[in-house]
């Protein structure tokens, strides 16, 4: 009986490792981070990519500090700034400076910026293979282009949730969750 079962799982085990495609793996995670966070930069009106929260907004009596708080625009030029860097390390070059897109205000700076930074990273993404996926990175080799795509998906989604606070602020509905 033993040693059915070993036969059957040193049949299936490496059949079934090789059907998973790591382009496809980070693939995923990469799209569901650009579809929220694209979505809902293009939902917020121009007007309001100056916003930033305040005290001001907030019931009375209450005590925050809002000092030095991102704008809205600011949040999203550092999303595709970050992406930007994340992709550097990965060996992607850009003309594009992470210094110079956290500096951009304007809805249409910001937008191109974050959509020409995430179709980078579908980029990365769609070449990583099972011989490059764990390759070390970076000056010190200790990043992975695995670590780097999961790193854009999770800092995206990271700062997804603060913009998601400031359009309800407003009264917008992100996409993601109209559906």
């Amino acid at each position: 009986m033993k040693r059915t079962a070993f036969a059957l799982i040193a049949t299936f085990v490496p059949f079934a490792a090789a059907q998973v495609d790591p382009a496809r793996v980070f693939a995923g995670p990469v799209r569901t981070a650009e579809r929220a966070v694209v979505g809902l930069a293009e939902a917020m009106p121009e007007e309001l990519y100056s916003f930033a929260p305040s005290a001001e907004i907030f019931a009375g009596g209450r005590r925050t500090e809002f000092k030095g708080v991102r704008t809205f625009a600011q949040q999203v030029a550092h999303i595709a700034s970050s992406n930007y860097e994340y992709l550097q390390v990965i060996g992607l070059a850009s003309d594009n400076n992470p210094a110079t897109i956290e500096k951009l205000t304007s809805k249409t700076e910001v937008l191109k910026e974050l959509k020409e930074s995430f179709s980078m990273a579908e980029k990365a993404a769609s070449t990583t293979t099972e011989q490059n996926a764990f390759e070390g990175l970076g000056a010190r080799k200790t990043s992975t282009r695995a670590g780097l795509l999961a790193s854009i998906a999770w800092h995206s989604m990271d700062h997804y949730g603060q913009i998601v606070e400031y359009a309800r602020m407003n009264g917008i509905v992100p996409p993601e969750s109209r559906k």
